[in-house]
């Protein structure tokens, strides 16, 4: 098979995503990591490629964003999913990304129930400050844009829609088969991703480097 590099990201580690290559499947790796006993949910994939020379594709993103690792032993880098896709859309890429979740009945309802969870606690639009008639661009495609209409909701082609259903939308009209996405991770403002904002306002919020 060829080299796969992959993207996984856990909704029970939030901010951190494992960036590792492959040469057996992603279906497969993704069954592997999260049938471990000390993994409480499922992985997901974000993002997956095959491209030439997987080794040196994976050194280089390791590199990449080696200030952003945890661990030198580890594949876990606190890094935007998408930045990662970024670096990965420069050479030579067929995406495979699966658009379902590797998991059990019970697994995959734990994980909805999380997310559940997630998208009712979520931060709202004006806290980051982004307000009515701001423009968001898709990360994948930033000739894609909504308009924002209220604290959670954009204007896509002329339908209202929340951001994960709108992040959706537009990965499925790129012919991905995902049925469920983290609009924050997808859409961007002034350059930065939604959760990137996020995270660096609520940094300066209470003085953290």
């Amino acid at each position: 098979m060829p080299d796969v590099i992959y993207v996984l990201t856990n909704e029970a580690m939030p901010g951190l995503v494992k960036i590792g290559r492959t040469t057996d499947g992603v279906e497969v790796r993704l069954s592997s990591l999260s049938s471990h006993a000390g993994v409480p949910l499922p992985f997901e994939c974000h993002f997956a490629a095959e491209v030439d020379n997987g080794i040196r594709v994976e050194n280089l993103l390791h590199r990449l964003f080696a200030p952003d690792r945890l661990n030198p032993r580890r594949e876990f880098f606190r890094v935007e999913p998408e930045r990662v896709v970024l670096a990965i859309s420069i050479g030579n890429f067929r995406e495979i990304t699966p658009g379902v979740i590797f998991a059990d009945e019970e697994e995959e309802q734990a994980l909805e129930k999380v997310k559940d969870r997630r998208e009712a606690r979520g931060s709202r639009l004006g806290a980051i400050g982004i307000n009515p008639g701001d423009l968001l661009c898709f990360s994948r495609n930033q000739q894609v844009t909504a308009t924002v209409v209220s604290d959670t909701h954009v204007n896509l082609n002329g339908e209202p829609l929340a951001l994960s259903p709108a992040a959706v939308k537009v990965l499925q009209s790129m012919g991905r088969t995902t049925k469920s996405a983290n609009g924050w991770r997808y859409w961007i403002f002034e350059g930065e991703l939604l959760d990137e904002r996020r995270r660096r306002l609520e940094a300066e919020q209470f003085g953290e480097s």
